[in-house]
């Protein structure tokens, strides 16, 4: 696959990333550091043509020789949009990374990035409004008790402090316990629903 016009992005502590153009598109290409231990990038590129499948992740494209190839994203980082949000894109994209969060948790995966993901939510404009979109799934494992929904919950009862600022009133307690009611119960669609519907 000719990649072209590369330019290096970011180095990781797994991968390093570069930037280029493919068919005329901007995209990422993204290979193992030669500095890390474990080589991830087959997994993040196995993991990302099945999440896109749900509409999770930026566009797989390819991988060969070792590199993943995929969509590059153009958007800000979750917390840098949340300062200048709108009530209704700052619902919008909280709702979307639930339902993101959601649909991994049922495939039985779990982003283990999740912890901290302010790096790894990306909000863009389409034209539809906003679009939030997960990246980086390098560490993502199969596991019969996934939690992404749950830790996304401690995350956005953190974000409480933002998304005041775009007008959205958190309840950050609740939050957290339909997050924990969720899972304990079994991934429960209703929980689910309810937690979703504070960001009506």
């Amino acid at each position: 696959m000719d990649v072209e016009r590369e330019e290096y992005l970011a180095r990781g502590k797994r991968g390093i990333a570069y930037t280029g153009f493919l068919d005329g598109r901007k995209v990422l290409v993204k290979e193992h550091n030669p500095a890390a231990e474990v080589n991830t990038i087959r997994n993040e590129a196995l993991m990302l043509r099945e999440l896109n499948e749900r509409g999770v992740g930026p566009r797989f494209i390819a991988y060969e020789g070792g590199r993943l190839v995929r969509e590059f994203v153009d958007g800000e980082r979750i917390e840098d949009f949340l300062e200048h949000a709108t009530i209704a894109e700052a619902k919008a994209v909280v709702r979307q990374v639930l339902e993101q969060c959601r649909a991994m948790d049922l495939l039985g995966v779990n982003k283990l990035e999740m912890t901290r993901p302010y790096k790894h939510i990306l909000v863009r404009r389409v034209k539809s409004g906003v679009e939030a979109v997960m990246i980086d799934f390098e560490r993502c494992k199969r596991t019969e008790k996934p939690k992404n929904v749950t830790q996304a919950c401690q995350y956005i009862a953190r974000l409480q402090p933002l998304l005041s600022v775009a007008g959205v009133d958190v309840d950050a307690e609740r939050v957290k316990g339909l997050g924990a009611r969720y899972k304990r119960q079994g991934y429960d669609e209703k929980a689910f629903k309810e937690l979703k519907g504070l960001f009506r």
